[in-house]
């Protein structure tokens, strides 16, 4: 047995364990790459490394990552590396007329009562799209709360096409919509 397959052995007896020995070795070197590299804030790379964090487990959990050819922590970094790219894609669009933002209602507007509602509807919907499970519940996350696109998506899930997205999404929202 190889150090890298004794990697995946650990995490699946002590998944707490490596996730945190991840944290303290991988985040702080990714984040460095990050700011040199691809000139992304601190924040963003923090939130990234935790999202490719995600997607890893996600991936061992389900079976789909069984063999690693680097370490895990090689691993992230290609999961981030694809999230950077989303993430950059998805700033450098240009927004078309119409596409302002929302208003952000304060408690004092005479539209709170409608702002509340509205929250409290998608905090039900976000919680059917939890009752989902995976891979649905990523898929739907990356698509309607990150912004990513089918291709994008695809590239962060390793998903063969973007085309496997949009059936897998058009069966999650058909999901949601019987429930």
């Amino acid at each position: 047995m190889n150090g890298k397959q004794s990697e995946l052995d650990a995490f699946r007896d002590n998944p707490n364990k490596v996730v945190t020995g991840l944290y303290q070795n991988c985040r702080p070197k990714f984040i460095g790459w990050g700011k040199d590299a691809t000139r992304t804030s601190v924040h963003d790379l923090a939130d990234i490394f935790q999202n490719a964090v995600m997607i890893m487990i996600l991936n061992l959990e389900s079976g789909r990552l069984t063999v690693l050819i680097g370490t895990l922590c090689t691993y992230l970094f290609g999961i981030g590396k694809n999230l950077i790219q989303a993430f950059r894609r998805k700033q450098s669009r240009v927004g078309l007329p119409g596409d302002e933002a929302f208003p952000v209602f304060i408690e004092s507007d005479t539209g709170t009562e409608e702002a509340m509602i509205a929250k409290e509807s998608d905090a039900m919907l976000w919680a059917r799209v939890d009752a989902l499970g995976e891979p649905g519940r990523s898929l739907l996350i990356l698509t309607y709360r990150d912004g990513l696109n089918s291709q994008e998506i695809a590239e962060v899930l390793g998903y063969a096409s973007p085309e496997v997205v949009r059936q897998l999404r058009k069966r999650c929202l058909d999901k949601l919509r019987n429930k």
